[in-house]
């Protein structure tokens, strides 16, 4: 992400975000910065929805960064879906709520390429999950409660892993491995939205630690962390 495009995002930040809430970049301008012409993934926070009218204004900016920086428009999941989170949607996420639960255990699906799966309530918090969890930028706005939601959200991804594996105790490489590919081999987008990098051990090994359990293998050897909470 450029110096400009990350100023014409904080600039739509500054512009849209309710009082108290916080603005992120997340995805491929987030993940490779300088290097992408795939198209803006944001979102903003805030306690409350906004109008109708506020809704089509933040839509309209968004756009114009898009045609502004020559980026790549994906309305798969429509801006009205995406662009905005509240405080109940990052409560359900990281309260997991936004996955299926099978016989007592969280199963996450794949990816369903249809356009009322796509804009759904659970499936925008399960982006939102993904953004507090991911490569991301923060644009402005509340520090101290977007600290608070990723601690959470990192706490939430370890929550989950234990409820699909059906372990309290799951190793590192083990949480990526379940994280990144599905029961049915689905990767990438097409299922969580995670890749196996040196960012997701290390969101493994946060949420780990803020849960304080014990980290049973390192990225690909048996060692027991020293440090581990009892």
């Amino acid at each position: 992400m450029t110096p400009e495009l990350f100023r014409a995002a904080a600039k739509v930040c500054h512009t849209f975000t309710p009082e108290g809430g916080y603005g992120l970049v997340y995805g491929s301008q987030a993940a490779e910065p300088g290097r992408s012409h795939a198209d803006l993934d944001i979102v903003l926070v805030g306690a409350d929805r906004p109008d109708a009218a506020t809704m089509a204004g933040l839509i309209a900016a968004v756009a114009r960064v898009h045609e502004d920086f020559g980026l790549r428009v994906d309305t798969e999941v429509e801006y009205a879906t995406k662009l905005f989170a509240t405080y109940t949607d990052i409560d359900r996420a990281v309260g997991l709520r936004c996955f299926p639960r099978y016989a007592g255990r969280l199963r996450p699906g794949p990816v369903v390429t249809e356009t009322g799966w796509l804009n759904s309530p659970d499936f925008a918090q399960r982006l939102v999950l993904n953004a507090l969890t991911t490569t991301h930028l923060f644009l402005g706005g509340n520090i101290h409660r977007y600290r608070v939601d990723s601690a959470r959200a990192e706490r939430a991804l370890i929550l989950l892993v234990s409820s699909m594996l059906g372990s309290e105790n799951v190793g590192v490489h083990d949480a990526v491995q379940a994280l990144t590919c599905g029961p049915d081999g689905a990767t990438g987008k097409d299922y969580l939205g995670y890749h196996r990098n040196a960012r997701l051990y290390a969101t493994v090994r946060a949420g780990q630690a803020r849960l304080g359990r014990p980290v049973i293998r390192a990225c690909d050897n048996n060692v027991t962390n020293p440090s581990r909470k009892e």
